[in-house]
């Protein structure tokens, strides 16, 4: 799976928990933007109760924004630095 490399969370890898890395990872595919939260967690393969956990980290800090998804209209998760 491609993934950008030149993102800013990148060059800080030592600030995030294996947990963060895998979900900021899974949004930084170079074709996709935005990610369900059933996507992220077959990519990530983390149980559900970790990935809301880190979801939930990674919005406070600022690294991942919400939105509604186009046609499903469930709530979708993208890089803030991709995003916005």
């Amino acid at each position: 799976m491609p993934y950008m490399t030149d993102l800013e969370w990148m060059r800080n890898l030592d600030e995030f928990s294996e947990e963060e890395k895998k979900v900021l990872l899974a949004l930084s595919h170079d074709k996709y933007k935005w990610r369900s939260r059933d996507n992220i967690l077959q990519l990530t393969r983390m149980r559900p109760k970790r990935l809301d956990r880190t979801l939930s980290y990674l919005l406070i800090d600022g690294l991942v924004r919400p939105a509604f998804g186009n046609t499903s209209r469930k709530i979708v998760f993208g890089l803030k630095e991709r995003v916005d």
